[in-house]
């Protein structure tokens, strides 16, 4: 891991987390495909200031495994993170790569990218999402099921009687991020009852994930100044019930610490099914 980064700085923070207030209904999460238009969530939200910690201050021991989510230092031969044709060829390959490495995954397969921006010209330039403010893992049980009929629908019988999961890659586009980072959830910290099920239309399919609700517990992380050559794998669902973490949660942080000059966020994170013989 590359050092040179001044962290002195860099201390833990206090900042706001978007929390979901659970009122017993099953909120809707609308997404739209109409190039800069804000993502529309039903239901109440709360933000609570919650300690994030410096991971860059701790021994970089983070793993899928037991926290949910890892971080490292990974070069890309991506040029352009717009260009639909050089994410295909050149970073989808990348990703199986580092996914494989860090699960000891039999086979992985790469199914969406995401675009995300915190300023609104360039979400309309590139069709980019705003960041995801509330804390959230991405599937509930029924969903990461679904996703592997829709995605693998001639295997998925054979599929589904063996562990998978779902992993996420994300990372910076556009240099090092000076606003909205993304904060991380000890996956030990996360107590299930605070997690509740949030249906996600968009425009082509009905999913489902999970936004959690305020829980003093929560254990949260971030990797403050990430470079376009680092990446934050997270662990968005497991089917292994041994202790193994099943899932992280993450959001995007309003960072108090961000100057009023700071360059928008530029950032992808790339989906991918994890199969395990």
């Amino acid at each position: 891991m590359d050092n040179s980064l001044d962290v002195s700085e860099l201390a833990d923070i206090d900042a706001p987390i978007g929390y979901m207030v659970d009122t017993g209904k099953t909120p809707v999460f609308y997404q739209s495909n109409v190039p800069g238009e804000r993502t529309k969530v039903e239901g109440t939200r709360e933000k609570r200031i919650m300690t994030v910690r410096n991971g860059r201050l701790l021994p970089n021991v983070f793993s899928l495994a037991v926290e949910g989510f890892a971080f490292t230092e990974h070069n890309t031969g991506v040029v352009d993170f717009h260009d639909d044709t050089e994410v295909a060829a050149v970073y989808e390959p990348e990703v199986i790569k580092i996914i494989t490495e860090y699960t000891g995954a039999s086979r992985v397969v790469v199914f969406d990218h995401t675009r995300r921006s915190s300023s609104q010209k360039l979400r309309e330039k590139h069709n980019a999402r705003d960041p995801a403010g509330t804390a959230h893992t991405d599937y509930t049980d029924w969903s990461a099921t679904q996703r592997i009929k829709d995605i693998l629908p001639n295997e998925s019988e054979k599929i589904l009687a063996k562990r998978f999961a779902i992993v996420n890659v994300w990372r910076s586009t556009n240099g090092i991020i000076q606003e909205w980072p993304l904060a991380l959830c000890d996956a030990r910290s996360i107590n299930d009852d605070c997690l509740h099920t949030v249906e996600r239309r968009a425009y082509n399919r009905i999913g489902q994930t999970r936004h959690a609700s305020y829980d003093a517990n929560n254990l949260w992380y971030y990797f403050p100044k990430m470079k376009t050559s680092e990446v934050v794998l997270i662990k968005n669902y497991d089917t292994l019930r041994d202790g193994t973490a099943r899932y992280s949660m993450h959001t995007a942080f309003d960072d108090p610490t961000s100057l009023s000059n700071a360059e928008p966020r530029e950032s992808i994170e790339t989906r991918a099914l994890v199969f395990f013989d």
